[in-house]
């Protein structure tokens, strides 16, 4: 059971998101209710990096090129970085309660009557709090074992939706720190460690839909579904591998630009997880789209990444 437990605890799998003309995040699935961790008590903190740059124009299903439409009004390139802090506290073996904070480096730039106009801001975006379920951890006849829960949760509207530029422009919403909108947040799991104790697999779904709208502005609901594996090489070394699906619907309202909002995508990450001490790992994941879709007319990134370092105390 022991060997059960250190497999699990170390097993790293989401969230994150995309907006109509390139706010987005990495898509890996990074949860800690999908690594075991509260199968003990106590605290567990995570601290992610991710990086997302969109430069690339795509109309449907297809890349475009620039010229391909009005050079004098565009969208030319978004670049994000954000770091997250994740701090969960284990009531017990089943019941936790989580909560993360993310802070935001963000620049865009686009063209309107062919002069180039830019925002860059850093500032925090929006907290998440979470409770989570767990099952008991149950063995099966083979000498495997598995475990199944849920998340709960909402996205609260801590970021602001009025940042503007030099000029006093304000960006446009989907750009914005915050969405103004308080969230759903909610999502399935289960996880399964086959006999030979040194691979695991997973399979998760969540969804986030905004309960609220502020100011002429709700986001679009994102949907997503993760699948992934995970081998230990040794006791130090890991290799990931994961599949990430997401669709989010149109945003909606009288500053939302629905017709160039939302769409789906399919994207591969691999990844490795290697271990620093006995409670601590260090992560990395770089996701690869197989295939996007947008509405309209939108900014996608052809990679994206993360670097994280999760610990126990």
């Amino acid at each position: 059971m022991k060997t059960v437990i250190v497999m699990l605890s170390g097993f790293v799998l989401s969230a994150p998101a995309s907006a109509s003309c390139g706010a987005s995040f990495c898509l890996v699935n990074t949860d800690w209710a999908i690594q075991g961790a509260w199968l003990d008590h106590g605290v567990h903190l995570d601290l992610r990096y991710e990086q997302v740059g969109q430069d690339q124009l795509m109309r449907g299903s297809d890349k475009i090129n620039a010229n391909q439409i009005d050079i004098g009004n565009r969208e030319v390139e978004t670049r994000s970085h954000r770091w997250l802090a994740n701090l969960d506290y284990g009531l017990n073996e089943h019941w936790g309660l989580s909560g993360s904070l993310p802070f935001l480096d963000r620049s865009h730039e686009h063209t309107e009557n062919g002069k180039p106009v830019t925002w860059n801001f850093r500032q925090i975006g929006d907290v998440r709090i979470m409770a989570r379920y767990q099952t008991a951890l149950f063995e099966d006849a083979q000498g495997g074992a598995a475990v199944s829960g849920f998340n709960l949760g909402l996205k609260l509207p801590t970021g602001k939706t009025t940042i503007a530029n030099d000029t006093g422009t304000k960006a446009e919403r989907s750009l914005q720190p915050g969405t103004g909108s308080t969230d759903l947040l909610a999502g399935i799991y289960y996880r399964k460690i086959l006999p030979n104790l040194r691979s695991s697999w997973f399979v998760q779904a969540n969804i986030e839909s905004p309960l609220t709208e502020k100011d002429g502005f709700r986001p679009g609901s994102k949907y997503g579904f993760d699948l992934g594996i995970r081998t230990d090489l040794n006791d130090k070394i890991a290799p990931m591998l994961q599949l990430n699906l997401q669709r989010k619907s149109k945003d909606s309202g009288s500053n939302a630009e629905p017709d160039n909002s939302g769409g789906s995508s399919v994207s591969i990450s691999p990844g490795i997880s290697i271990k620093l001490s006995g409670q601590t790992s260090a992560y990395g994941f770089v996701q690869i789209p197989l295939r996007q879709s947008v509405n309209g007319t939108q900014l996608v990134a052809n990679w994206a990444a993360t670097l994280g370092l999760q610990s126990t105390f």
